[in-house]
């Protein structure tokens, strides 16, 4: 792992930022409404000191590898179940109307979305020197994930009744815009070529990922400080929805039912 004076500026600011943050979630109460987002940067604020420690000394590469895998892939579960949080919050006041197994479907959604982006992104990957594959697929994949929840709740934000000073959207947006850093970065890292410049062009795209990251987090800070706007009530168009999706489910409910009687 290469570590630099700059990588640790960076490395700070990001550490303060996290700390800034959680912060000020816990004194705007918002940890209730987003537990998951919480925890993810409580899980980021500790594990990235440590992949820092394991990194350091250059005796310790396979070590960091692994470490750095298993933190990914938990890393990667947590943004996944942020994403489902975000779309529990959206359609949180439909819950009435909506059938039981609503965040279900929505679930399912955010996984099509997902195997999407994974072929996508095996597609996209060319072989690589120092990057490893699965960490691109998997990066890419959240990327893209991040972006695809983004831009269906900015699509639907009139007829959910979000405006842009909703902290959902606030935090779908932030998200967004990490992940669209981190999609240029890793595309760019995954059509690097060998050279005496490939180490320092590689690291230098990969603070441009950390720099996205430290904006998101100062977005984030500014937004959830702030009070934020109420909520409106759902257009006419979309309680009509709410209540054709729970009337149709629960006719498929009896139907299932009926045919397991016989």
């Amino acid at each position: 792992m290469h570590v630099s004076g700059l990588d640790g500026v960076l490395w700070a600011l990001g550490i303060v930022g996290e700390v800034l943050l959680i912060g000020i979630l816990f004194f705007r109460g918002l940890q209730r409404i987003f537990p998951i987002f919480t925890a993810y940067l409580f899980w980021v604020l500790i594990s990235d000191p440590i992949l820092l420690f394991v990194g350091y000394n250059p005796h310790n590469k396979l070590t960091y590898t692994q470490v750095y895998f298993v933190f990914s892939v938990v890393q990667f579960f947590l943004e996944l179940s942020v994403l489902i949080e975000i779309g529990a919050n959206v359609l949180r006041p439909a819950k009435g109307s909506l059938p039981k197994t609503g965040l279900m479907v929505l679930a399912g959604f955010i996984l099509v979305i997902g195997i999407v982006g994974f072929f996508f992104a095996t597609h996209l990957n060319a072989a690589t020197l120092t990057h490893p594959r699965t960490t691109f697929v998997a990066d890419c994949t959240m990327a893209i994930l991040r972006l695809a929840t983004f831009l269906v709740i900015a699509a639907l934000a009139q007829v959910l009744g979000l405006g842009w000073k909703n902290h959902v959207l606030q935090l779908a947006s932030g998200l967004a815009f990490y992940a669209a850093v981190t999609l240029i970065v890793e595309l760019a890292h995954s059509n690097l070529r060998g050279g005496p410049d490939y180490a320092s062009q590689f690291y230098a795209l990969d603070r441009l990922r950390v720099a996205g990251y430290l904006c998101s987090l100062s977005y984030w800070c500014f937004a959830f400080v702030r009070k934020e706007a109420p909520r409106k009530e759902f257009s006419p168009q979309m309680a009509q929805l709410l209540v054709s999706i729970s009337g149709s489910a629960k006719r498929h409910s009896v139907a299932a039912r009926s045919v397991n009687a016989k």
